[in-house]
C-alpha cells in the first residue's frame, strides 16, 4: 500500500516524497500526467493519492480524481489553484500549495479520520474538505 503523487512539477514531487518518507509513509510512486498516474495505479498498490490539478501535458487532475474514485481510490488535491466547486471534483478536499512538511502530515492525518468515519483532531489552516 503507498500513496500516489500526481505533480507536474518535479521538484514539488520530489519534495511530497521526502516528506512522506521521512514520517514512514509509503510511496506508490510519482507521475506528472494522467497515462503516467494510471500505469501506476494499474502496477502497484495505491491506497491514496496526493493530485495535483493543472497537470503536464494540459491534464486535468479533477478527471483523475473521477478516475480514482472509479478505482475506489480516494484523493486529496494538492494545488495552487482553489477547486471551483467541491461539485466538480469527487476529491475529499484539497491542500493549498504551499506547505509545510507539518502541514501535508497533518492533512493526511485529518484525511484518514474522515476517510475512517471520524472527526479529525485538528485541520491544517492550509486544508479544505468538501
Amino acid at each position: 500500500m503507498g500513496i500516489l503523487i500526481v505533480e507536474d512539477q518535479l521538484l514539488v514531487a520530489m519534495e511530497i516524497e521526502f516528506i512522506l518518507s521521512n514520517n514512514g509513509i509509503p510511496v506508490a510512486g510519482c507521475a506528472s500526467n494522467i497515462a503516467e498516474a494510471q500505469n501506476i495505479v494499474r502496477e502497484r498498490d495505491c491506497n491514496f493519492a496526493l493530485v495535483d490539478i493543472n497537470l503536464a501535458d494540459g491534464d486535468s487532475g479533477i478527471s483523475l480524481a473521477h478516475w480514482l474514485a472509479e478505482q475506489n481510490i480516494p484523493s486529496l488535491h494538492v494545488t495552487g489553484n482553489r477547486p471551483e466547486s467541491a461539485d466538480a471534483t469527487p476529491a475529499i478536499g484539497y491542500l493549498r500549495k504551499p506547505f509545510s512538511a507539518g502541514e501535508l502530515i497533518g492533512s493526511l492525518e485529518a484525511v484518514q479520520a474522515v476517510l475512517n468515519d471520524n472527526m479529525p483532531k485538528s485541520i491544517p489552516s492550509g486544508l479544505a474538505l468538501f
